[in-house]
C-alpha cells in the first residue's frame, strides 16, 4: 500500500511537470545530521553526512510550484556502545510541491514523497577497520517522505532547513536492520539559474 501511494504521488509530480508555466534549474549542496530510528536503535546517535545535487522547478504560478531534485546524500549512524559506523549513501530524487509566500520568492514551504537508490554501504568498528558486509541484506530502494521550510532571495540563492524520513526499513525482513528506519535532518544551500 506504501508503494501505491508513492507510485500515485511521483506520476501526480510528473503530470504536474507538464503543465508549468514556467521550469528553472539550479544546484543544491549542504550537510546532513542524520541516525537510524525504529526497534533497537536506542544506542543510535546522529553523524554528519554531505548532501548535494541538481534541481528543477516547475513553476504554476508566482508562489505554488513543483521542485524535483536528484540527491546524492550520505546517511547513516554510529552505535554508541560498540563504536560500529554505518555509512549509506543513495542517490535521491525527491519531488516537491512547493508554497512561497511572497511572489516566488521570501520564505517558503515544501513537502513531498522521495525515492531513494541504496549506492554504497560501509560498516567500520571504532578502531576504522572495514567489516565486510552482504549487501542483500540492505533495500536497495529507500521510500520515504521530505518537508522543509526555508527562503528564497530574488538572486537564485535559497537556504532551507530540511527534514527526510523513510518508511521502509534500512535491511530486509529477517535481518539485524529490518526496523530501522533513515531519519535525516539538513542544511541546504541551493541556487536557480536565472534569478526570481
Amino acid at each position: 500500500m506504501k508503494k501505491l501511494a508513492l507510485s500515485l504521488a511521483l506520476l501526480a509530480g510528473t503530470a504536474a511537470a507538464a503543465n508549468a508555466q514556467s521550469t528553472r534549474f539550479g544546484l543544491k549542496a549542504g550537510v546532513n545530521y542524520t541516525t537510524f530510528s525504529g526497534d533497537g536503535v536506542e544506542d543510535a546517535k546522529y553523524k554528519f553526512g554531505a548532501v548535494g545535487g541538481v534541481a528543477a522547478n516547475f513553476g504554476f504560478s508566482e508562489s505554488l510550484s513543483l521542485q524535483t531534485e536528484l540527491l546524492y546524500s550520505q546517511k547513516g549512524t554510529e552505535i554508541k556502545n560498540s563504536n560500529y559506523n554505518f555509512k549509506l549513501n543513495y542517490i535521491e530524487l525527491p519531488i516537491m510541491f512547493r508554497y512561497t509566500l511572497a511572489d516566488g520568492k521570501g520564505p517558503f514551504l515544501q513537502a513531498g514523497p522521495q525515492i531513494g537508490y541504496l549506492a554504497k554501504v560501509k560498516l567500520s568498528d571504532g578502531d576504522g577497520n572495514e567489516i565486510k558486509l552482504d549487501n542483500d541484506a540492505y533495500q536497495n530502494i529507500a521510500l520515504g517522505y521530505v518537508a522543509a521550510v526555508g527562503y528564497q532571495l530574488e538572486s537564485g540563492l535559497s537556504i532551507e532547513g530540511r527534514f527526510n524520513g523513510d518508511i521502509n526499513s534500512v535491511g530486509k525482513d529477517n535481518d539485524v536492520n529490518d526496523q530501522q528506519r533513515n531519519r535525516v535532518f539538513s542544511v541546504q544551500l541551493g541556487y536557480m539559474f536565472g534569478g526570481k
